[in-house]
């Protein structure tokens, strides 16, 4: 039980601080693009623009150089994973990287939950992964960037810790000051929602997401997380 604690914990403020590089990574981002997309809207006056339908997520390109790494940690002492290693080394603790999702994916001993479609122009900035960790077992991570060049992470791994209902804190990176204590009402800043932590449970996966918007519409987003995404992109 103690291992299940202090992994949680572990887990938690290694998720926070993922939340509060990539709030830093869509400042600067948008910080770039300011201009060019104020041109843009200048340029376009008052003409109607018709929204490009939804894109599904293998269809969408990496933002700039592929970054996708996968790990088999091989620890001695990893938590059991529901499913069967296969195509797996000795757990010798001598960590080794996977180039082939699918094996990847048949170890990982829990369903992937990600949306079916992603605004068009959405681009995947890193996806990443790890088997037999000492700690999590196993974990899957995986980051977009949206069109408004705000980031959609997402980071999953088996349920230890079970009857966990679905929450959200607004990230630290977003509050007003260095030493504001995160809530679960999300405030606005020029119009925008604030950048929320939230975590719940779907099936056997415990599923942590930073994304921007209200406690209600992240959740319905949560609710609407399908299994088993096709989330490769465009090659």
């Amino acid at each position: 039980m103690r291992r299940n604690v202090a992994a949680l914990h572990v887990r938690k403020r290694s998720l926070v601080y993922l939340a509060c590089l990539l709030f830093c990574l869509s400042l600067f981002i948008s910080a770039c693009t300011g201009d060019s997309n104020n041109t843009s809207r200048s340029a376009g006056g008052a003409s109607a623009t018709a929204t490009p339908a939804p894109a599904a997520l293998n269809s969408l390109n990496w933002c700039g150089k592929p970054s996708e790494i996968f790990r088999d940690q091989a620890s001695s002492h990893a938590q059991a994973v529901a499913s069967k290693t296969t195509n797996l080394g000795p757990a010798d603790d001598k960590p080794k990287t996977i180039t082939d999702w699918n094996t990847v994916k048949q170890n990982l001993g829990f369903t992937i939950y990600l949306p079916k479609t992603l605004p068009a122009g959405t681009c995947l900035l890193n996806v990443s992964g790890s088997l037999r960790d000492p700690i999590f077992g196993s974990n899957f991570t995986i980051t977009y960037v949206l069109p408004d060049q705000n980031a959609l992470s997402f980071s999953q791994a088996p349920v230890r810790v079970k009857n966990v209902t679905f929450q959200c804190n607004v990230s630290q990176s977003s509050t007003s000051t260095g030493n504001a204590k995160a809530t679960s009402t999300p405030s606005t800043s020029g119009g925008q929602e604030s950048i929320q932590l939230c975590n719940g449970i779907r099936d056997q996966t415990n599923i942590v997401f930073s994304a921007r918007g209200s406690t209600a519409t992240l959740q319905q987003f949560f609710q609407n997380l399908q299994p088993d995404v096709d989330w490769t992109p465009a090659k």
